[in-house]
């Protein structure tokens, strides 16, 4: 858990931009990462938000597709050539996970610190989300920003069960920066890029726990 029971330690994280970011937002212990507030979307403030949408096939049955989406540890949902996890801390449990770290599945108040590579590494950015909600009944994940990020929004992630066994996966976010060129002209196609990362990761996870339950 770091120097002490509170402290965060940075020796366990990898990358210097999210050391930075929290260094420069003050988050050095427990009690400052207990601070943190998300900024979500405002569906009444909604036309000066952006929507980017993508949607994901996966040819499994929906309560295994749930099941992966709640159990898959985020250093391995969110690693890939432009998302690295950096590190993770739970309101509920009011402890950071590292990477290396067990994982005791996804909660309402987990808060994912992780690194995007863009621009074929010459550009890396950290970035912060926080999941709001986590719905049993309606196979919903939802994910804020935190406030003082490079943008504010929402992230929701939603699954339907459709005709041969298989399972849909929609992946809605809005969006704003206060940049019309970041938010028009980057941030879909690299947007696009880290959520297929993201999804296929969780899709190997599916396919991993098929090939358990049959050997």
């Amino acid at each position: 858990m770091g120097q002490s029971n509170t402290e965060i330690n940075f020796n366990r994280i990898k990358q210097e931009k999210v050391k930075r970011l929290l260094v420069d937002n003050g988050l050095n212990s427990l009690q400052d990462l207990s601070k943190l507030k998300s900024l979500c979307y405002n569906a009444t403030d909604g036309n000066h938000y952006f929507k980017h949408s993508k949607t994901f096939l996966f040819p499994a049955k929906i309560d295994a597709v749930w099941n992966a989406y709640k159990t898959t540890n985020p250093q391995h949902s969110r690693d890939g050539s432009m998302v690295s996890f950096g590190m993770m801390y739970s309101r509920k449990r009011n402890e950071i996970m590292y990477l290396g770290d067990v994982y005791s599945g996804i909660e309402e108040g987990q808060i994912i610190f992780f690194n995007l590579n863009l621009f074929a590494n010459v550009v890396n950015m950290a970035v912060g989300h926080e999941i709001t909600g986590v719905s049993e009944n309606e196979k919903t994940i939802k994910i804020c920003y935190l406030q003082n990020g490079a943008s504010t929004g929402t992230q929701l992630i939603q699954l339907k069960e459709i005709t041969g066994g298989q399972t849909q996966v929609v992946h809605d976010t809005w969006y704003r920066s206060g940049s019309i060129f970041r938010d028009k002209v980057l941030y879909p196609g690299f947007h696009t890029k880290g959520l297929t990362e993201f999804h296929n990761n969780v899709k190997q996870k599916i396919q991993e726990l098929s090939n358990h339950k049959l050997s």
